[in-house]
């Protein structure tokens, strides 16, 4: 056998040269090379970068506070350029700031993120977070439980849902694998310089870091390729670290029981890098516009700001099952009988999977509960058992405190009949995805749930970002006959009686095309998101709730393009909606239909073509004036930011096309929106 002049043993070690026999040194330290063995000398790229002295910049970052005691807030602070994160003292009390960017990992290249970062007092009951994460997967150091080798209650956190489940591996500092020399000078009520990066590939390997004295200093990096979690006890790594090396940053606060004072956690700038840069985006390229059908729509005079044209992500990226979109297809359409709440307070202590209940604040516990606790894995629920034990999903590798505060929350969504039948031979083939539900929540955006356990006539749902729950029974309208139709082609028919018909509703029968969705109903005409294929006047419809459940979209649609007309001349506004800047109009509503019911199958959009009245609120991030016969114009929309979607995947953002036309002519305008959808 022969080898290379330089064959050495693996990078940091020391080896014989085969050849000459002298031995020789084979590596630079790990802190100056990527996590794919690459010296540090390679272009980095920022593709994202933050920083505060002005405000809190809500239109790059998403803020979610759920303020139990009153007293959790997020505030910009101008004396110091960052932003306070204040937590309450009640269990549930919770603070998240989310970049609206998934970063976006392309294979061959390392994710790395820095941030300055105060992470305050360690504080019983109480978790702090900072990182590359959501609720799903992702990389990120904790403050939390103290013990007495980790008096600061410090971790390293790797999170994800691969299987359905959230399971998290979580390495407490007198284990980091770093220098300890270092790692223990570091005190975490001081502000420090956080790092951590990733390369995915399913087994890709994380760090964490920070800087001292201006040098980077590893503090505990996992190799999960062939990896033996012996620390842990958890055997060989046989599947991908996380589900995706898609993520954005994150600070969190969450109140995992009643704590002794409130919080405060302080960040500051931010930066993403891809180590060797990053290439152009790649994705779909779709055309958003109107159908070949109605080329143009006809705008009278003196009309201000009509919404042309409207796109936007799907609620839900992948959709599996449910009745509202074509590319579903549930037994019978089985209708929602009931959503049920179940929530409980508790004192209890949990050995490996067991739970003992000492006494009960409030509620009831109940199977499919997600259970809170320090200490406790997030995402852990209870499978079974009843009085005072219970079995949980997660085991502990040691007791929870006894008598440690606990709280849990379930959502049990009960069908008529067997739901989802169609898959044949499936088990509990719904665990670890979403569950939306269409104009059943606040303001009609809809809440999301998790599933986290299911049978043949029920969901449990447990939410995965708030706490909050399903606040209402979806209405369920029995079959309707219709008293008279537009005919072939229409958007509405007529009812003998609205009943409990509400928007959101799925619609079946004769002439209504599968993935029909109720858009609106006045008196007892009812308006659709697809034209009718017949007639139907004097036939029988089904009304069923709207519901969908599958993967939330944590794609991006990347505006590329314009394409406008107009026969006379008018202003053309391009319009952006975000989560705290929400248009509306005030005439019909937004009816928004899937692209994938129009010809694009695997596009994750939806258009509006069908609003009038006036756009109001939004962002005005665009505008110019079409001369009267231009002819068709190109403008290039390149530079423009992504549409995303919001922390519990229920809002996703807009972009409008809106119109003006003088006081003396109307206009007849035809438009398309081209967008790349970057997939997740």
């Amino acid at each position: 056998m022969s080898f290379p002049p330089n064959y050495s043993n693996p990078p940091g070690q020391t080896s014989r040269n085969l050849r000459t026999g002298y031995r020789e040194s084979t590596a630079m330290p790990q802190r100056v090379r990527d996590v794919l063995g690459r010296l540090k000398v390679t272009l980095h790229q920022n593709i994202y970068e933050a920083d505060f002295e002005y405000g809190p910049q809500p239109l790059r970052w998403e803020q979610v506070v759920t303020n139990i005691s009153g007293n959790s807030s997020i505030t910009q602070v101008p004396s110091s350029g960052g932003v306070r994160m204040r937590v309450g003292t009640s269990l549930g009390d919770v603070t998240i700031r989310q970049s609206r960017p998934y970063h976006r990992y392309q294979p061959g290249k390392t994710m790395f993120m820095a941030t300055g970062l105060n992470f305050g007092n360690a504080l019983a009951g109480n978790v702090h977070r900072v990182g590359f994460f959501d609720d799903s997967n992702g990389v990120f150091f904790e403050q939390g439980v103290a013990y007495p080798g980790n008096p600061q209650g410090m971790y390293a956190v790797v999170r994800t849902d691969v299987g359905g489940n959230i399971q998290e591996t979580r390495i407490g500092l007198d284990q980091w694998n770093g220098d300890q020399g270092n790692i223990q000078q570091l005190n975490f009520q001081n502000i420090q310089m956080f790092w951590m990066e990733y390369a995915w590939y399913g087994a890709g390997a994380t760090r964490w870091g920070f800087w001292i004295d201006g040098e980077p200093v590893i503090a505990h990096q996992i190799g999960w390729g062939n990896f033996n979690n012996t620390v842990l006890g958890t055997g060989g790594q046989q599947g991908p670290w996380a589900r995706t090396g898609n993520l954005p940053v994150r600070y969190e606060q969450r109140n995992l029981a009643n704590t002794t004072a409130v919080n405060d956690m302080y960040h500051y700038g931010v930066s993403v890098i891809v180590e060797g840069s990053q290439n152009d985006q790649r994705g779909f390229t779709y055309s958003y516009g109107l159908p070949n059908t109605v080329q143009t729509r006809s705008i009278g005079a003196s009309v201000v700001r009509y919404p042309l044209l409207t796109v936007r992500g799907r609620q839900l990226g992948t959709q599996e099952f449910g009745s509202v979109y074509a590319n579903l297809t549930p037994a019978n359409y089985s209708n929602i009988s009931s959503i049920t709440t179940s929530t409980s307070s508790f004192y209890g202590n949990i050995t490996g999977s067991t739970l003992t209940v000492n006494a009960t604040i409030s509620g009831a516990i109940a199977i499919g509960q997600q259970i809170s606790a320090t200490g406790l894995p997030w995402g852990t629920y209870v499978t079974g058992g009843s009085g005072s034990t219970y079995t949980l999903s997660t085991g502990v590798s040691t007791t929870v405190i006894a008598n440690t505060i606990m709280n849990g929350n379930t959502t049990v969504v009960n069908f008529t009949g067997t739901p989802f039948s169609n898959v044949a031979g499936a088990t509990n083939n719904y665990i670890g995805r979403s569950i939306f539900f269409p104009n059943q929540g606040t303001n009609g955006n809809g809440v999301n749930g998790r599933i986290i356990t299911s049978n043949s006539s029920a969901l449990f749902v447990s939410d995965v970002v708030t706490g909050g729950q399903l606040t209402s029974t979806p209405t369920v309208a029995a079959i309707q006959t219709t008293s008279g139709s537009g005919g072939v082609g229409s958007q509405y028919f007529t009812v003998g009686s609205a009943g409990t018909i509400a928007a959101g509703m799925g619609v079946f029968g004769t002439g209504i095309p599968n993935g029909t969705i109720v858009s609106n109903i006045s008196g007892t005409t009812v308006t659709v998101n697809q034209p009718l294929t017949s007639t139907l006047a004097s036939s029988s419809v089904t009304f069923v709730p709207g519901y969908c459940i599958g993967l939330i979209n944590r794609g991006q649609l990347l505006p590329k393009r314009l394409m406008v007309s107009s026969d006379n001349r008018c202003v053309v506004e391009l319009i952006s909606g975000s989560v705290v800047n929400t248009p509306t109009v005030t005439g019909n509503v937004f009816n928004f239909t899937p692209m994938t019911t129009i010809g694009s199958t695997y596009s994750f959009a939806e258009r509006d073509y069908n609003a009038t009245g006036t756009v109001i609120n939004g962002e005005v991030v665009f505008a110019f004036t079409l001369a009267a016969g231009s002819g068709l114009q190109d403008i290039d929309l390149s530079y423009f930011f992504p549409l995303y979607n919001n922390v519990r995947g229920n809002q996703i953002d807009t972009l409008t096309l809106a119109i003006t036309t003088p006081s003396v002519l109307g206009a007849n305008v035809g438009g398309h929106l081209i967008c790349q959808e970057a997939m997740s």
